[in-house]
């Protein structure tokens, strides 16, 4: 699946609700898009997207800020950034896997993409559904997001 910049960020980000980020290093070998989840490359000490259960066992957290910028206004290249802004311990807005169910407080994993989580359990939690009062489940399926408590898997 493709991933596109979107803000994922679905509360935590406003003052006084708090949660952790940090400026993580990138190589501008590895496009990382906001909204994405990103793991710390231990052996190279970077940050990159998710692409497996392997890489989530070292979770940063969602970028916040994508790490290359383009404008429909200029269509040349800007400078790759040198580093990437991570939020953890914060509520995001994750694409669903199609047909599964997703409940309150259930485990979730990485599916399709580094912005695409499913309920198919691997060896590295992603984090837990967090769903509004009132909602019961969530059935995913195209353009359908979850609301997830991303944790950080990295120690940090």
């Amino acid at each position: 699946m493709a991933t596109a910049n979107y803000n994922a960020v679905s509360y935590g980000s406003i003052g006084g609700q708090g949660f952790h980020q940090l400026h993580v290093p990138v190589s501008p070998s590895f496009e990382i898009k906001q909204g994405e989840l990103v793991y710390l490359d231990v052996a190279a000490g970077l940050g990159k997207p998710v692409a497996s259960d392997a890489n989530a066992a070292t979770l940063m957290g969602v970028a916040l800020q994508p790490s290359k910028v383009s404008s429909n206004l200029d269509t040349t290249s800007a400078p790759a950034e040198k580093t990437v802004m991570v939020g953890w311990s914060l509520v995001a807005m994750m694409k669903t896997t199609a047909a599964e169910v997703y409940n309150y407080g259930e485990a979730v994993y990485l599916g399709a993409d580094a912005q695409t989580v499913t309920v198919v359990v691997g060896t590295n939690m992603i984090g837990k559904v967090i769903l509004p009062a009132g909602v019961t489940s969530v059935t995913g399926a195209a353009g359908v997001l979850v609301p997830v408590y991303i944790k950080n898997n990295a120690g940090l």
